[in-house]
């Protein structure tokens, strides 16, 4: 709940989740459901007015136990792309000899193969993000929290984006959580969809998403009939809740 009095404002709930390791949430709805206010209650950056919120078995510490990328990359322009990376492998604790190495794997992990020294001004949108997932994911934490990371980006950008963070996620076998306005972006990535009401958010939908994520093509996935039912049944929701 936000403000007092006349002007306090529920934004969410009741909800209740429960997210197993190594799956892959995504939180679909319209603007002002709530979507980002649950993201920032499980990232601990917000605390709940009533209920509990319990991550990697204990209360949410802001910048401990999540990596976490918001929709700007919010990047330090005054670093190159390897120092912005190394910082967070500092932060996290990893020896000073190991990070030039840990630097390579997560730039090439993320599609950024040799461009350590360049400064982010000379990135595009796309590659920027690319260099915060590789930053949010330095400290192997167990939780990755994005927060409608690709909105801003142009659609073949964020298409090849949704396939490198899906494959990222397979490799990584970490828990993530996801929010998107997309119903497109929502079933690709997801291994499980909610989709809340119009405020205060509740659980309109909570589907399982049982498409396979490995041995087919991003094309050949989106080609699936299964693929395109999902698509629909999400999408239904979507407009019913808003």
């Amino acid at each position: 709940m936000y403000g007092r009095g006349a002007d306090a404002v529920t934004a969410l709930g009741p909800v209740s989740l429960d997210v197993p390791q190594g799956s892959f949430l995504v939180i679909v709805g319209a603007s002002g459901c709530g979507k980002s206010t649950l993201l920032r209650l499980i990232a601990g950056f917000e605390r709940p007015t009533s209920g509990t919120v319990l991550t990697n078995g204990g209360r949410p510490t802001p910048g401990k136990g999540a990596g976490i990328v918001f929709q700007q990359p919010r990047l330090f322009p005054w670093k190159s792309v390897g120092g912005n990376v190394e910082l967070a492998l500092r932060y996290a604790g990893v020896p000073r000899d190991e990070r030039a190495r840990r630097v390579r794997e997560l730039l090439e992990r993320v599609g950024l193969r040799d461009v350590a020294h360049r400064r982010i001004w000379q990135l595009s949108g796309g590659q920027q993000q690319r260099v915060a997932i590789a930053r949010a994911l330095a400290a192997d934490d167990p939780l990755l929290l994005l927060d409608e990371p690709f909105a801003a980006l142009d659609a073949l950008t964020r298409e090849r984006l949704q396939e490198d963070l899906r494959l990222v996620s397979v490799q990584t076998g970490r828990t993530s959580v996801f929010v998107t306005h997309s119903v497109e972006e929502a079933v690709f990535l997801g291994s499980r969809v909610v989709v809340l009401t119009k405020r205060p958010g509740r659980v309109a939908l909570d589907l399982d998403i049982p498409l396979p994520r490995t041995g087919l093509e991003p094309d050949e996935l989106r080609a699936l009939p299964e693929y395109a039912a999902l698509r629909a049944t999400v999408s239904q929701a979507v407009r019913a809740a808003a």
